[in-house]
């Protein structure tokens, strides 16, 4: 039952053949200690049980209902969708194969509450596997460790992603309805591919400060080797979308903020896709595109900055251990393990 005299909370969960993980997803949800929920099961044409799922709690509680797009629209068509769907207080977009702490809507409704001048929430994670294993807890940089406050602004948050990367949790974002409906509109694929969330989070923080929970109130099978994005990571040869965006935003609205430490930190974060790049090449047997990538890496500048963090000291690590692989005359089987093993430990 909806309840007036709290915030009314819209629950988006774009689905596409989610069969496997739907109902985990689900009972998490439905399992809120904050029971002022719409979840709308938002589905892109699955060919699957998704539906069947879907339906069945929908047809047992009135809060959830069911969406079916006639056609696949693409995954971030399927979260503009969502977008055209926002209603409500607060509109969150949860990902069909994650699980949702019992308190993670009633912390981040709180939160907004408590700071009317944030565009969103997120919070931290840990992830888990295929069945439901937990593995690496996720913390916060700990640039944004703070005492006073869990609210930032685009400088900080920009300057932090410029060092580590888009750190932020997608399926954990709770943002005000109106910002999501009548700001965002969009989830802009056609100018940043997957890395159109990480755009929307910067186009938020344009206009209102962001909170970030340092608690892991969502439980991510991002990391786990049946998800679209372990596989897409181990494949990946091409650039980081995340990097057009940033360069679009250094171009323009952040262009100020360059400053020599800020372009010093974006050089060491185009080196880590580099090398993640190498090793996906070494990894499919190919050594010439690998040694192009790795150009730069091993200069006396480079690797005394690797010493800086933890984050690029594992980037040089990745790099000799691409060199092995080039050098090494392994078979295209011991190759595709040590891929498959490398992904894996870092969940």
């Amino acid at each position: 039952m909806k309840n007036p005299s709290t915030p009314l909370v819209c629950i988006c969960v774009p689905t596409y053949n989610a069969g496997k993980t739907l109902s985990a997803t689900l009972d998490s949800i439905l399992g809120q200690t904050y029971s002022n929920l719409l979840v709308k099961v938002v589905d892109n044409a699955s060919t699957d049980n998704t539906l069947q799922i879907a339906d069945v709690y929908a047809s047992k509680d009135l809060r959830v209902s069911v969406i079916r797009n006639g056609d696949n629209i693409g995954a971030e068509g399927n979260f503009t969708r969502c977008l055209q769907l926002a209603e409500g207080d607060y509109t969150a977009i949860f990902h069909s194969d994650d699980i949702y702490s019992p308190e993670i809507v009633k912390e981040q409704v709180a939160f907004l509450e408590k700071h009317p001048q944030a565009g969103a929430v997120f919070t931290m994670a840990q992830s888990i596997d295929e069945e439901g294993k937990p593995g690496r807890t996720y913390t916060l940089p700990s640039e944004l460790i703070h005492a006073e406050s869990t609210l930032y602004e685009f400088p900080e948050i920009f300057r932090v992603m410029l060092k580590y990367g888009n750190f932020i949790f997608c399926p954990s974002a709770m943002a005000k309805t109106s910002v999501y409906r009548d700001c965002i509109k969009i989830w802009d694929s056609g100018n940043f591919g997957n890395s159109a969330d990480l755009d929307v989070w910067l186009r938020i923080l344009k206009l209102h400060p962001v909170g970030i929970l340092p608690e892991p109130l969502l439980f991510y099978r991002g990391a786990a080797m049946s998800s679209y994005s372990y596989t897409a990571v181990r494949t990946k040869t091409d650039p980081h979308n995340m990097l057009r965006v940033f360069e679009t935003y250094m171009a323009e609205y952040a262009r100020d903020l360059m400053g020599p430490k800020e372009k010093a930190d974006y050089a060491r974060l185009v080196m880590n896709d580099n090398v993640n790049r190498a090793f996906n090449f070494a990894a499919m047997s190919k050594p010439a595109e690998a040694k192009a990538l790795l150009a730069g890496v091993f200069r006396p500048g480079s690797l005394s900055t690797a010493f800086c963090s933890v984050y690029h000291l594992k980037t040089v690590v990745l790099a000799f251990l691409t060199i092995l692989l080039i050098l090494l005359p392994l078979p295209g089987r011991i190759r595709r393990q040590v891929s498959i093993w490398r992904f894996k430990s870092r969940g």
